[in-house]
């Protein structure tokens, strides 16, 4: 029955459960919620305390703005004190010591464009008449004459003796073995004292007519190629004779002062240069040839000159005012070379000389005025190699120390290089693997003080390596900061020594 469900059911429900209690309280302690002692000292010990940051001042106080008011006040007063004077020092140095302006190299040297170069192509089947558009007379001989087993023709032309004088040749500039003969070039005084014009006079040795006439001379009286112009056949054999002999004679006086320009282009020409007269002054001179050696008997003066020459020596004594160029290939380039440099201008006057697998053997004076108060500036390029190189770079009596800036370099031969005690400034010796050295003469046997101040000569090096030698040479005390017009030397090599000695 239903009523007996629920009587099971309520029976289900009141059976007995266990029973939640509070524990009785212990005797002896606190019926307190708190925890006791034990018990608040582990939860202590249990707890980990976080550092606290200290608490930044919210303002500075009035001492602490003092001192840095005090501090700042100090840091001015110094820099005023000590600044300002290294400032108006350096300043006023710079002012006294200013730096040359800079050069354009293509007005210090002959430009490329007024090089030495071959003439224009022979006026062809001009049948020697006078060409009003060229301004040359060809193949007018004076004489030919057969003299043995040789033809001879000769022709003679005279200019005035100012302007542009060229003698050029058609030969090419490549070295190789030549037939024909020896061509010949000599520049100097006529022998005549009674000619007052410029002499060119051109002899034509060959060994049949018919080679004879297939050279060919003309003589142009203005323009650029004014002077002479020689053609030679290409197709020469090895029992032909065909050989040219050049002289250009000035006037052995002159009554007034005459300036000339002069271009040579003659390969496989040898070229002699000897004295021109008082009255001639060059402004540019410019010499080019190939397998045959050039040579000054003489020291050629101008404003700038240009040698060029290969497989061949340029040997000789050269003077100029502006700029000096002596370039070879595999030839050997032995001079003397006067430097001359106006220290109102500017300017520094340059020399530069290049050559390959030959050696250089250079002596230079650099002259300047006997009274200037500024230095005069001097610009030296020597460079080489696979041959030996020597330079010995002085001043004149008279000529107070220059500014000289001299760069050597050479690779697989031995350099030296030799200063007198006059230069002033820095020095750097370097090579890859050879040894370096500097010979500095004893400081008794140098002169005194060129300024007159008697400073004592000394030698300070900087590094020294076996390799490298870094240092500065001079009279007196070094001086703190650089000086733009200081001189400076720098001689470097790859695989052979380096010397450099400075003498009385």
């Amino acid at each position: 029955m239903i009523l007996l469900d629920e009587v099971e059911g309520s029976s289900k429900l009141a059976a007995p459960a266990a029973t939640l209690r509070r524990p009785e309280t212990v005797a002896g302690r606190s019926a307190s919620p708190l925890p006791d002692y034990e018990t608040s000292q582990a939860l202590q010990h249990t707890v980990i305390k976080s550092p606290t940051k200290p608490s930044f001042p919210k303002r500075f106080g009035s001492r602490f703005w003092r001192v840095t008011f005090f501090a700042l006040a100090i840091y001015v007063f110094l820099s005023v004190i000590i600044g300002i004077p290294v400032i108006v020092t350096q300043i006023a140095f710079r002012k006294a010591h200013p730096p040359p302006p800079p050069q354009n190299l293509m007005t210090v040297f002959i430009p490329d464009l007024n090089q030495a170069a071959p003439p224009m192509n022979f006026p062809a089947s001009t049948g020697g008449l006078f060409m009003a558009e060229a301004s040359a007379i060809c193949d007018n001989w004076d004489s030919k004459i057969t003299r043995g087993s040789l033809y001879i023709a000769t022709a003679k032309h005279t200019l005035n003796p100012s302007g542009l004088f060229s003698v050029r040749s058609n030969a090419t500039n490549e070295v190789i073995p030549h037939p024909g003969g020896m061509h010949n070039l000599t520049v100097g005084i006529n022998d005549d004292p009674s000619e007052t014009d410029v002499t060119l006079a051109v002899s034509l040795t060959s060994s049949s007519a018919a080679l004879r006439e297939r050279a060919h001379v003309c003589f142009a009286y203005n323009g650029t190629n004014r002077g002479v112009s020689v053609y030679l056949p290409d197709d020469l054999t090895q029992y032909d004779v065909l050989a040219f002999d050049i002289h250009l004679l000035f006037p052995r006086k002159s009554q007034t002062l005459t300036y000339v320009d002069l271009i040579t282009y003659l390969p496989m020409f040898k070229q002699s240069f000897g004295h021109i007269g008082p009255n001639i002054r060059m402004e540019d001179l410019n010499v080019a040839g190939a397998g045959l050696d050039i040579t000054c008997d003489t020291t050629l003066q101008a404003e700038k000159i240009a040698v060029s020459n290969s497989f061949a020596s340029i040997t000789g004594s050269f003077n100029a005012t502006q700029s000096i160029k002596l370039d070879n290939i595999n030839g050997a380039i032995t001079s003397n070379v006067t430097l001359y440099n106006d220290p109102s201008t500017k300017m520094a006057t340059y020399l530069a000389v290049d050559t390959g697998n030959s050696d250089i053997n250079l002596d230079v004076t650099m002259v300047g005025p006997a009274k200037s108060q500024a230095k005069p500036m001097f610009n030296i390029n020597v460079q080489t190699f696979n041959g030996s190189l020597s330079a010995n770079v002085g001043h004149d009596s008279k000529t107070s120390p220059a500014a000289l800036q001299l760069y050597v370099n050479n690779n697989q031969a031995p350099t030296q290089v030799q200063l007198d005690s006059k230069f002033m400034g820095m020095f750097y010796l370097h090579s890859k693997i050879a040894p370096v050295s500097i010979d500095p003469q004893p400081v008794v046997a140098h002169p005194k003080d060129p300024t007159g101040a008697g400073r004592s000569w000394t030698v300070a090096f900087d590094a020294s390596t076996p390799s490298s030698i870094r240092g500065w040479t001079g009279y007196g005390v070094r001086p703190k900061m650089s000086d733009p017009t200081m001189g400076s030397v720098s001689v470097g090599s790859s695989l052979s020594p380096i010397v450099l000695e400075i003498v009385p």
